[in-house]
Protein backbone atom coordinates (compact mmCIF):
# COMPACT_ATOMS: atom_id res chain seq x y z
CA UNK A 1 0.00 0.00 0.00
CA UNK A 2 1.68 3.57 -0.77
CA UNK A 3 2.01 5.86 1.37
CA UNK A 4 0.19 9.16 1.96
CA UNK A 5 3.35 10.69 1.91
CA UNK A 6 4.91 8.85 -0.93
CA UNK A 7 6.51 11.27 -3.54
CA UNK A 8 7.95 10.00 -6.73
CA UNK A 9 11.09 8.14 -6.72
CA UNK A 10 13.38 6.35 -8.43
CA UNK A 11 12.08 2.94 -9.93
CA UNK A 12 14.76 0.45 -10.25
CA UNK A 13 17.83 0.35 -7.72
CA UNK A 14 20.99 -1.18 -7.45
CA UNK A 15 21.65 -4.18 -5.46
CA UNK A 16 23.90 -7.27 -4.61
CA UNK A 17 22.26 -10.78 -4.42
CA UNK A 18 24.03 -14.09 -3.58
CA UNK A 19 23.95 -15.73 -6.76
CA UNK A 20 24.30 -19.04 -4.90
CA UNK A 21 26.43 -20.46 -1.89
CA UNK A 22 30.10 -19.89 -1.68
CA UNK A 23 32.94 -17.81 -1.77
CA UNK A 24 32.99 -14.02 -2.09
CA UNK A 25 32.82 -14.18 -6.10
CA UNK A 26 29.10 -15.16 -5.72
CA UNK A 27 28.11 -11.78 -4.55
CA UNK A 28 27.00 -10.08 -7.88
CA UNK A 29 25.43 -6.63 -8.56
CA UNK A 30 22.17 -6.90 -10.22
CA UNK A 31 19.19 -3.90 -10.81
CA UNK A 32 15.53 -4.40 -9.38
CA UNK A 33 12.76 -2.82 -8.67
CA UNK A 34 12.81 -0.41 -5.90
CA UNK A 35 10.94 -1.98 -3.04
CA UNK A 36 7.01 -1.06 -2.16
CA UNK A 37 5.93 -0.37 1.33
CA UNK A 38 3.05 -1.49 3.13
CA UNK A 39 1.21 1.25 6.16
CA UNK A 40 3.64 0.37 8.79
CA UNK A 41 6.82 0.56 6.98
CA UNK A 42 9.15 2.72 6.41
CA UNK A 43 11.41 3.33 2.69
CA UNK A 44 14.76 4.20 3.55
CA UNK A 45 17.52 5.07 0.55
CA UNK A 46 20.44 3.58 2.47
CA UNK A 47 23.78 5.12 2.81
CA UNK A 48 26.09 2.70 4.63
CA UNK A 49 25.80 -0.95 5.26
CA UNK A 50 27.18 -3.24 8.49
CA UNK A 51 29.02 -6.07 7.80
CA UNK A 52 28.45 -9.03 10.02
CA UNK A 53 29.47 -12.70 10.53
CA UNK A 54 26.05 -13.68 9.95
CA UNK A 55 26.40 -12.22 6.48
CA UNK A 56 29.19 -14.22 5.73
CA UNK A 57 27.62 -17.67 6.71
CA UNK A 58 24.73 -16.73 4.90
CA UNK A 59 26.58 -16.66 1.77
CA UNK A 60 28.29 -20.05 3.28
CA UNK A 61 24.68 -21.63 3.71
CA UNK A 62 25.35 -22.70 6.64
CA UNK A 63 22.94 -20.25 8.87
CA UNK A 64 19.38 -20.32 9.59
CA UNK A 65 16.49 -18.92 8.30
CA UNK A 66 17.87 -17.66 5.03
CA UNK A 67 16.16 -18.02 1.40
CA UNK A 68 17.29 -19.97 -1.22
CA UNK A 69 19.98 -18.00 -3.73
CA UNK A 70 19.21 -15.93 -5.34
CA UNK A 71 18.54 -13.23 -3.00
CA UNK A 72 19.82 -9.96 -1.39
CA UNK A 73 21.47 -10.53 2.09
CA UNK A 74 22.03 -7.97 4.53
CA UNK A 75 20.87 -7.28 8.26
CA UNK A 76 21.66 -3.64 9.39
CA UNK A 77 21.65 -0.32 7.41
CA UNK A 78 22.07 3.88 8.27
CA UNK A 79 20.60 6.11 5.50
CA UNK A 80 17.79 8.75 5.12
CA UNK A 81 13.71 7.86 5.57
CA UNK A 82 12.49 8.30 1.76
CA UNK A 83 8.53 7.41 2.49
CA UNK A 84 6.53 6.44 5.19
CA UNK A 85 3.50 4.20 5.35
CA UNK A 86 0.04 5.75 6.20
CA UNK A 87 0.30 4.23 9.65
CA UNK A 88 3.65 5.45 10.39
CA UNK A 89 3.53 8.76 12.57
CA UNK A 90 7.07 8.65 14.13
CA UNK A 91 9.21 9.26 11.01
CA UNK A 92 9.16 11.33 8.36
CA UNK A 93 11.32 11.66 4.69
CA UNK A 94 14.76 13.14 4.96
CA UNK A 95 14.69 11.63 8.66
CA UNK A 96 18.50 10.32 9.04
CA UNK A 97 17.81 6.48 10.78
CA UNK A 98 19.87 3.13 11.23
CA UNK A 99 17.67 -0.24 11.56
CA UNK A 100 17.44 -3.95 10.71
CA UNK A 101 16.09 -6.41 8.63
CA UNK A 102 15.72 -10.21 7.67
CA UNK A 103 18.01 -9.77 4.18
CA UNK A 104 17.74 -7.10 1.65
CA UNK A 105 20.08 -4.60 3.51
CA UNK A 106 23.05 -4.74 0.35
CA UNK A 107 21.24 -2.54 -1.97
CA UNK A 108 19.95 1.01 -2.31
CA UNK A 109 16.60 1.19 -1.02
CA UNK A 110 15.49 -1.00 1.75
CA UNK A 111 11.73 -1.05 3.03
CA UNK A 112 11.40 -2.81 6.85
CA UNK A 113 8.27 -2.04 9.39
CA UNK A 114 9.03 1.00 11.34
CA UNK A 115 9.59 -0.18 14.86
CA UNK A 116 13.02 -1.98 13.40
CA UNK A 117 14.09 1.45 12.57
CA UNK A 118 15.26 4.61 14.68
CA UNK A 119 16.48 8.19 14.36
CA UNK A 120 20.64 8.43 14.48
CA UNK A 121 22.33 10.53 17.09
CA UNK A 122 22.94 13.57 15.59
CA UNK A 123 26.66 13.60 16.45
CA UNK A 124 26.26 10.24 13.99
CA UNK A 125 27.73 9.58 10.82
CA UNK A 126 26.12 7.05 8.79
CA UNK A 127 28.78 4.85 8.77
CA UNK A 128 29.32 5.07 13.11
CA UNK A 129 25.27 4.23 12.56
CA UNK A 130 25.70 0.80 10.52
CA UNK A 131 28.31 -0.31 12.79
CA UNK A 132 26.19 0.48 15.76
CA UNK A 133 23.07 -1.21 15.57
CA UNK A 134 23.74 -5.41 15.82
CA UNK A 135 27.09 -5.02 17.27
CA UNK A 136 25.99 -2.90 20.29
CA UNK A 137 22.53 -4.78 20.65
CA UNK A 138 24.51 -8.28 20.97
CA UNK A 139 26.68 -6.88 22.96
CA UNK A 140 23.92 -5.78 25.61
CA UNK A 141 21.49 -8.30 25.41
CA UNK A 142 24.52 -10.68 26.35
CA UNK A 143 26.14 -8.41 28.94
CA UNK A 144 23.01 -7.19 30.65
CA UNK A 145 19.85 -9.20 29.57
CA UNK A 146 21.45 -12.50 29.84
CA UNK A 147 24.49 -12.10 31.64
CA UNK A 148 23.04 -9.90 34.63
CA UNK A 149 26.46 -8.44 34.97
CA UNK A 150 27.27 -6.04 37.93
CA UNK A 151 30.13 -4.15 39.17
CA UNK A 152 33.30 -5.81 40.57
CA UNK A 153 32.15 -9.35 38.09
CA UNK A 154 34.97 -10.80 36.05
CA UNK A 155 34.24 -11.28 32.40
CA UNK A 156 36.14 -13.45 29.77
CA UNK A 157 35.22 -12.55 26.21
CA UNK A 158 36.24 -14.12 23.20
CA UNK A 159 36.76 -12.34 19.76
CA UNK A 160 37.52 -9.15 21.68
CA UNK A 161 38.65 -7.31 18.89
CA UNK A 162 35.59 -7.46 16.87
CA UNK A 163 32.81 -5.38 15.95
CA UNK A 164 31.08 -7.25 19.24
CA UNK A 165 34.27 -8.08 21.08
CA UNK A 166 35.37 -3.84 21.06
CA UNK A 167 31.01 -3.03 21.62
CA UNK A 168 31.35 -5.80 24.66
CA UNK A 169 34.71 -4.21 26.54
CA UNK A 170 33.65 -0.44 26.27
CA UNK A 171 29.95 -1.55 28.00
CA UNK A 172 32.00 -3.73 30.22
CA UNK A 173 34.19 -1.18 31.13
CA UNK A 174 31.21 1.26 31.75
CA UNK A 175 29.82 -1.30 34.39
CA UNK A 176 33.21 -1.71 36.32
CA UNK A 177 33.59 -5.53 35.11
CA UNK A 178 37.20 -7.00 34.55
CA UNK A 179 37.84 -8.16 31.19
CA UNK A 180 40.00 -11.16 30.42
CA UNK A 181 40.23 -10.75 26.59
CA UNK A 182 40.82 -13.41 24.10
CA UNK A 183 41.78 -12.34 20.70
CA UNK A 184 43.56 -14.21 17.50
CA UNK A 185 46.89 -12.04 17.02
CA UNK A 186 49.42 -9.82 18.46
CA UNK A 187 47.78 -6.83 15.96
CA UNK A 188 44.88 -7.03 17.78
CA UNK A 189 46.38 -7.09 21.40
CA UNK A 190 46.51 -3.55 21.53
CA UNK A 191 43.30 -2.76 20.51
CA UNK A 192 41.92 -5.06 23.44
CA UNK A 193 43.96 -3.69 26.09
CA UNK A 194 43.46 0.40 24.40
CA UNK A 195 39.63 -0.56 25.17
CA UNK A 196 39.88 -1.42 29.09
CA UNK A 197 40.72 -5.54 28.93
CA UNK A 198 42.83 -6.02 32.24
CA UNK A 199 44.04 -9.36 30.51
CA UNK A 200 44.65 -10.02 26.82
CA UNK A 201 45.59 -13.50 25.40
CA UNK A 202 46.32 -14.36 22.27
CA UNK A 203 44.84 -17.85 21.46
CA UNK A 204 46.91 -18.67 18.85
CA UNK A 205 49.80 -19.05 21.26
CA UNK A 206 48.24 -18.78 24.64
CA UNK A 207 45.84 -21.26 26.52
CA UNK A 208 43.20 -19.24 27.55
CA UNK A 209 41.78 -21.37 30.18
CA UNK A 210 45.63 -22.25 32.13
CA UNK A 211 45.77 -18.23 32.22
CA UNK A 212 42.47 -17.02 33.28
CA UNK A 213 42.81 -19.93 36.09
CA UNK A 214 45.98 -18.76 37.39
CA UNK A 215 45.05 -15.01 37.02
CA UNK A 216 41.75 -15.57 39.23
CA UNK A 217 44.00 -18.42 41.28
CA UNK A 218 41.63 -21.43 40.45
CA UNK A 219 38.00 -19.45 41.10
CA UNK A 220 37.14 -18.81 37.03
CA UNK A 221 34.98 -16.16 35.89
CA UNK A 222 31.82 -15.01 36.25
CA UNK A 223 30.23 -14.44 32.86
CA UNK A 224 31.75 -15.84 29.40
CA UNK A 225 30.85 -14.42 25.80
CA UNK A 226 31.31 -16.97 23.49
CA UNK A 227 30.91 -16.80 19.54
CA UNK A 228 33.30 -19.67 18.73
CA UNK A 229 31.77 -22.64 20.56
CA UNK A 230 33.25 -25.92 19.18
CA UNK A 231 36.28 -26.39 21.51
CA UNK A 232 37.00 -23.07 22.60
CA UNK A 233 33.22 -23.53 24.43
CA UNK A 234 34.76 -27.07 25.95
CA UNK A 235 37.32 -25.31 27.91
CA UNK A 236 35.57 -22.50 28.36
CA UNK A 237 32.53 -23.97 30.01
CA UNK A 238 34.79 -25.14 33.05
CA UNK A 239 35.98 -21.66 33.50
CA UNK A 240 32.64 -20.45 35.73
CA UNK A 241 32.24 -19.70 38.96
CA UNK A 242 29.08 -20.97 40.94
CA UNK A 243 26.54 -18.63 39.75
CA UNK A 244 28.17 -18.08 36.50
CA UNK A 245 26.57 -17.21 33.48
CA UNK A 246 27.67 -18.60 30.01
CA UNK A 247 26.24 -16.64 27.12
CA UNK A 248 26.89 -18.47 23.51
CA UNK A 249 25.79 -16.65 20.61
CA UNK A 250 27.57 -18.12 17.66
CA UNK A 251 29.73 -20.88 16.23
CA UNK A 252 32.31 -19.34 14.44
CA UNK A 253 34.70 -22.22 15.15
CA UNK A 254 33.10 -24.29 11.97
CA UNK A 255 33.71 -21.52 8.80
CA UNK A 256 37.68 -20.86 8.06
CA UNK A 257 39.13 -18.05 6.10
CA UNK A 258 38.49 -19.56 3.13
CA UNK A 259 34.93 -21.33 3.24
CA UNK A 260 33.16 -24.03 5.70
CA UNK A 261 35.24 -27.12 5.91
CA UNK A 262 32.81 -30.46 6.65
CA UNK A 263 35.45 -32.01 8.13
CA UNK A 264 36.24 -28.99 10.55
CA UNK A 265 32.28 -28.31 11.03
CA UNK A 266 32.09 -32.14 12.61
CA UNK A 267 35.30 -31.60 14.52
CA UNK A 268 34.34 -28.21 16.09
CA UNK A 269 30.78 -30.20 16.99
CA UNK A 270 31.81 -33.11 17.84
CA UNK A 271 34.11 -30.99 20.72
CA UNK A 272 31.15 -29.75 22.25
CA UNK A 273 30.53 -31.75 25.87
CA UNK A 274 27.24 -33.21 26.23
CA UNK A 275 25.47 -30.87 28.84
CA UNK A 276 23.97 -32.76 31.57
CA UNK A 277 21.35 -31.23 33.34
CA UNK A 278 21.81 -32.25 36.94
CA UNK A 279 25.46 -31.09 36.11
CA UNK A 280 23.98 -27.50 35.62
CA UNK A 281 21.77 -27.28 38.82
CA UNK A 282 24.53 -29.21 40.88
CA UNK A 283 27.54 -26.82 39.62
CA UNK A 284 25.19 -23.56 39.64
CA UNK A 285 25.83 -21.95 36.66
CA UNK A 286 23.66 -21.04 33.67
CA UNK A 287 24.34 -21.91 29.77
CA UNK A 288 21.80 -19.18 28.11
CA UNK A 289 22.05 -18.46 23.86
CA UNK A 290 20.98 -16.13 21.27
CA UNK A 291 20.61 -15.12 18.02
CA UNK A 292 19.00 -11.61 17.57
CA UNK A 293 18.21 -12.65 13.95
CA UNK A 294 15.32 -14.64 15.53
CA UNK A 295 14.61 -11.75 18.13
CA UNK A 296 13.01 -8.96 15.68
CA UNK A 297 9.74 -10.02 16.96
CA UNK A 298 11.14 -8.56 20.33
CA UNK A 299 10.61 -4.78 18.76
CA UNK A 300 9.55 -3.30 21.85
CA UNK A 301 12.55 -4.45 23.64
CA UNK A 302 15.27 -3.92 21.34
CA UNK A 303 13.99 -0.42 20.86
CA UNK A 304 14.43 0.14 24.52
CA UNK A 305 17.57 -1.39 24.53
CA UNK A 306 18.87 0.62 21.48
CA UNK A 307 17.19 4.10 22.79
CA UNK A 308 19.92 3.55 26.12
CA UNK A 309 22.83 2.57 23.66
CA UNK A 310 22.27 5.69 21.84
CA UNK A 311 22.22 7.47 25.13
CA UNK A 312 25.51 5.91 26.05
CA UNK A 313 26.93 6.93 22.86
CA UNK A 314 25.60 10.89 23.28
CA UNK A 315 27.44 10.44 26.44
CA UNK A 316 30.38 9.22 25.29
CA UNK A 317 30.36 5.81 26.90
CA UNK A 318 30.28 3.83 23.74
CA UNK A 319 31.85 4.48 19.95
CA UNK A 320 31.60 2.23 17.13
CA UNK A 321 35.21 1.36 16.54
CA UNK A 322 35.24 0.67 12.66
CA UNK A 323 38.05 -1.42 11.23
CA UNK A 324 37.51 -0.56 7.44
CA UNK A 325 35.33 1.11 5.08
CA UNK A 326 34.90 0.23 1.43
CA UNK A 327 32.58 1.46 -1.21
CA UNK A 328 29.51 -0.29 -3.07
CA UNK A 329 32.00 -1.68 -5.60
CA UNK A 330 34.16 -3.56 -3.76
CA UNK A 331 31.74 -5.52 -1.72
CA UNK A 332 33.39 -8.82 -2.44
CA UNK A 333 36.92 -7.19 -1.11
CA UNK A 334 34.64 -6.53 2.28
CA UNK A 335 33.39 -9.98 2.50
CA UNK A 336 37.08 -11.57 1.84
CA UNK A 337 38.55 -9.26 4.63
CA UNK A 338 35.93 -10.02 7.20
CA UNK A 339 36.02 -13.91 6.96
CA UNK A 340 39.83 -13.51 6.53
CA UNK A 341 39.53 -12.64 10.56
CA UNK A 342 42.22 -10.14 10.26
CA UNK A 343 40.05 -6.89 10.53
CA UNK A 344 39.40 -5.09 13.85
CA UNK A 345 35.82 -3.49 14.97
CA UNK A 346 32.96 -3.58 12.27
CA UNK A 347 33.33 -3.17 8.41
CA UNK A 348 31.18 -0.92 6.50
CA UNK A 349 30.24 -0.59 3.45
CA UNK A 350 29.28 2.76 1.91
CA UNK A 351 26.81 3.47 -1.02
CA UNK A 352 27.52 6.93 -2.88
Amino acid sequence: MKSAHHEETATVMRAVEISKFGPPAVLRFCEMPVPGIEERDVRVRIRAIGLNFADVFARLVYYPGIPKPPFVPGIEFAGTVESVGKSVKKFRKGDRVFGFTRQKAYAEYVAVPAALVLLMSKKMSFEEAAAFGVTYLTAYHALITLGQMKKGESLLLHAAAGGVGTAALQIAKHLGVRVYATVGSHSKTQTARDLGAAVVINYAEEDFAAIVRQETNGQGVDVILDSVGGKVFRKGWKLLRPMGRYVLYGFAAIAGRKGVSKIKALIESASVPLIYPPSIVSKNVTLSGFNLYFLFEKADYLQHAMLKLVAWYEKGVVRPVIGAVYPFEKIQEAHQFLQSRQSIGKIVVTIG
